[in-house]
């Protein structure tokens, strides 16, 4: 029994942390930069899995898209991010 609540509980602030997050739509593609719902998709699931692996997942409208860009930049290298995975993840926050 005590397993159990623990992944239930485990369970349950992986999808709080991740519901928080918006998922991209038709309304995101091409709001503020060049992307198609895929890539928009494929840098959310990217920021989720890259981001989370260390820290806390950072609330979107934290940062505006000058210091985001700042951000992934700095954090990519230590996620083992090439270029074009951290630009998915720019056009996922940019394009909120």
């Amino acid at each position: 029994m005590k397993y159990i609540l623990i992944a239930i509980t485990i369970i349950s602030a992986v999808a709080c942390t991740t519901s928080k997050l918006y998922t991209p739509g038709e309304k995101n593609v091409n709001k503020v930069e060049t992307a198609t719902l895929a890539e928009l998709q494929q840098g959310r699931d990217l920021f989720v899995k890259s981001c989370d692996k260390c820290h806390k997942l950072p609330k979107i409208d934290s940062r505006n898209n000058e210091s985001w860009k700042k951000v992934i930049g700095f954090m990519a290298p230590k996620a083992k991010l090439n270029n074009d995975q951290a630009e998915l993840i720019y056009k996922y926050v940019a394009n909120r």
